[in-house]
């Protein structure tokens, strides 16, 4: 079983305060087809999608809300 990293939780992060995967990526200094193939392996690790893309944005799933929640219990840890 694989588990996600720290720079996917944080891809997860930066994508539901920003709202979108070209401002996300932004703000984590990567390319935008970078931070979506982060997004996309953790969707492979979750097993579901953790947003759902739309022109407007993306909003979290409900699975993306629990592992939003996890990751920033995980990312706050690290930072310790």
């Amino acid at each position: 079983m694989s588990l996600p990293t720290l720079r996917q939780l944080q891809y997860l992060k930066l994508l539901a305060e920003h709202g979108s995967f070209g401002r996300a990526a932004e703000a984590a200094h990567v390319t935008q087809p970078t931070l979506s193939a982060g997004v996309q392996e953790l969707e492979k690790i979750l097993g579901g999608s953790v947003v759902d893309r739309a022109r407007s944005g993306v909003i979290l799933t409900a699975i993306g809300e629990v592992a939003l929640s996890r990751a920033t219990t995980i990312l706050n840890e690290a930072e310790e």
